[in-house]
């Protein structure tokens, strides 16, 4: 009975990371996180960590999950290095292991780093993405995106999560092309009139994994965006 209780406590609460797996990486690829870490200003990482504390997480766990991704970070390539260059990657954690404070925490850490547009695939049905863009509301764009309004930022909405950080600074806005009540459309993203081409702001859309979707905001991109000669977006992605 006991073994049995204490099975449900630690699969329901993340006590703890366990770092003991391996990366796997090509040893061609160039590290560089290491010679500029200390000249980053983690603005972004700091609210949300500010915003975990709060929470109760424990610290501890909270910096594992920093070094966790530092290192994704560290092999997704610098978005300052020129050209047209393109890196993928798979991250593996097991249930009830802080999956989504991971991935929330590399969204932030990434704008910190200069990553300017951000893609998420919140799942295939209209609930998960929903949950998944109600938890990046919390944790990235700190405003509630379903207030959304001009240029999708939520001038005069309330902060939420982040947004209630005295180190998120004023001027560290998120626009947002997805919001909890909607998924990505042409006709709202027009509406919005933000060009991602050169933004220095940083861009979210969370979208659903399916097909139609995918191709309409690829479409879009294309057509509204002045891609560059080579068909590029000159912003890191």
């Amino acid at each position: 009975e006991k073994d049995k209780v204490a099975f449900r406590i630690r699969s329901s609460i993340s006590t703890k990371f366990s770092w003991e797996g391996n990366i796997l990486a090509n040893t061609d690829v160039e590290r560089w996180l290491a010679d500029k870490k200390g000249d980053i200003e983690w603005n972004y990482w700091n609210a949300y960590k500010q915003y975990l504390l709060k929470q109760g997480r424990p610290l501890a766990l909270i910096n594992e999950n920093s070094e966790i991704i530092d290192n994704i970070l560290d092999l997704s390539g610098d978005p300052h290095t020129k050209g047209k260059w393109a890196r993928k990657g798979l991250v593996m954690g097991n249930v009830q292991s802080g999956k989504t404070q991971n991935f929330i925490g590399l969204l932030n850490k990434a704008v910190d780093v200069g990553y300017k547009i951000i893609i998420v695939l919140g799942g295939h049905q209209n609930e998960l993405r929903n949950q998944t863009q109600a938890r990046i509301d919390e944790g990235f764009i700190g405003k509630l995106s379903r207030n959304l309004i001009a240029a999708g930022i939520a001038t005069g909405a309330e902060p939420v999560g982040v947004g209630l950080e005295p180190s998120r600074q004023v001027d560290a806005e998120v626009i947002a092309f997805t919001t909890t009540e909607r998924d990505f459309n042409t006709q709202h993203a027009n509406g919005i009139n933000y060009p991602l081409q050169n933004t220095q702001k940083p861009v979210v859309f969370c979208v659903k994994k399916i097909k139609p979707i995918l191709e309409s905001l690829k479409r879009w991109i294309v057509e509204n965006n002045n891609l560059g000669e080579d068909g590029t977006i000159e912003a890191p992605l």
